[in-house]
């Protein structure tokens, strides 16, 4: 094949019972910035290009993801250049974060959740 049939990912969907808390939430604690707003649903952009994160109003929050052998539990992972930093400003935010761990003894990540329960990460 001669082009790349797909080109990249433009939008992650988080499940979420109440919309408008919860963009309140992904904007003023993370940081994100609203762009986009619709009867159900509400688009961040999460760095200058794709993907945009898109909280959709539904009865069915958190997301499950199945049990499997990488790790247990769902999440949504949030890259950073500074674990450390997104750590301490999270707690400062008051929201419950794990320790910062290691992958391989290299790369930096925590997990944390949002109002809603969804299980989200980040990864330096």
């Amino acid at each position: 094949m001669d082009q790349t049939l797909f080109t990249g990912i433009p939008g992650v969907f988080v499940p979420v019972k109440n919309l408008d808390q919860s963009a309140d939430w992904y904007r003023n604690v993370l940081g994100l910035e609203e762009f986009k707003r619709g009867d159900i649903t509400i688009e961040f952009k999460v760095s200058n290009g794709d993907p945009v994160l898109v909280l959709f109003q539904t009865d069915q929050a958190p997301a499950v993801f199945p049990k499997n052998l990488h790790i247990n539990g769902n999440f949504f992972i949030f890259k950073t250049p500074d674990a450390d930093a997104a750590h301490k400003l999270l707690k400062k935010y008051e929201v419950s974060v794990s320790d910062i761990l290691l992958y391989e003894g290299i790369q930096k990540y925590f997990f944390f959740e949002d109002p809603d329960g969804n299980r989200l990460c980040v990864e330096e």
